[in-house]
């Protein structure tokens, strides 16, 4: 067993809950903070309960899964999803110096601000173009001087209700027609396996800024016809631009992993195996 103990926040997200699977899997000490059904039940805006939590226990590393990724919200209510996107982000930044612990903190890629074709390195151009990626942006300057940070920049999808994923799925079922982004390029992985490398990259001492996705990247719409012919599925469709959304958000979101996959010595996985993740996962 490894003799590292994890603190996970926002542990019962899509993303925090798959972690905590994960370090549950490999037999990995860990602890959990929620508002509700976790170890340590806290509001994460009371910073004062959380530091005394981090002052009685000892912990080498801090994921920081918490976060508001409602884009529409970020964009009406800038004030009150700046609280977890942009000062708890600094605020345990600044005191894991004081306790010794190692962040890890979950960005986007959102933050790019990419070209038709090419896939966004960790030295790309970054750019807001809504209040949500501006968070995420400040976020990550207020903690990258930190040089015992790790900042990631992941895309992922999962089967959970309201998910691209499950919004194809109730359109095949039905029958109805899906609109489909020919314009917005990601490189998406399942949940699980994003888990994986994040908590993998975690263990491995790994600093600085580092992109988590699929080896590839493929059009949300082409993603979707993907999916249903995996799942033998006619889909019924109809093609539109993401300029359609209430809020602007940007359309070359693909990510090289060259680097991930260099430190962890594996080979990412594609879209395909993505998509078998997932269908199987439905099935």
């Amino acid at each position: 067993m490894n003799k590292l103990t994890f603190l996970v926040l926002g542990s019962n997200g899509t993303l925090g809950s798959n972690i905590v699977k994960y370090l549950k899997k490999k037999k990995i000490k860990f602890k959990t903070v929620a508002r509700k059904n976790s170890n340590y039940n806290i509001d994460l805006k009371k910073f004062k309960k959380l530091e005394k939590l981090l002052l009685k226990n000892k912990f080498d590393i801090v994921i920081n899964c918490a976060a508001i990724i409602d884009i529409d919200k970020c964009e009406k209510s800038p004030k009150s999803t700046d609280f977890i996107n942009c000062k708890l982000p600094k605020y345990l930044s600044n005191i894991s110096k004081k306790f010794l612990f190692k962040l890890v903190h979950i960005s986007t890629d959102h933050v790019y601000a990419g070209k038709f074709g090419i896939l966004n390195t960790e030295t790309s151009k970054i750019k807001s173009c809504n209040n949500y990626s501006r968070q995420k942006i400040k976020a990550e300057q207020s903690i990258k001087n930190n040089k015992n940070c790790l900042i990631l920049r992941v895309n992922f999808t999962s089967n959970n209700k309201n998910s691209f994923v499950d919004q194809i799925i109730k359109s095949l079922k039905r029958k109805k027609k899906i609109y489909l982004f020919s314009d917005m390029y990601t490189s998406t992985l399942d949940v699980n396996t994003c888990a994986k490398y994040i908590v993998d990259l975690s263990l491995m001492h790994s600093k600085g800024v580092y992109n988590i996705g699929s080896k590839d990247m493929v059009s949300k719409k082409e993603f979707a016809i993907r999916m249903s012919k995996f799942l033998k599925k006619k889909i019924i469709y109809e093609t539109c631009s993401n300029e359609v959304l209430k809020t602007k958000r940007g359309k070359n979101l693909g990510l090289n992993i060259d680097k991930l996959e260099k430190k962890l010595n594996i080979k990412v996985i594609n879209t395909n195996k993505v998509i078998t993740n997932l269908a199987k996962s439905y099935k």
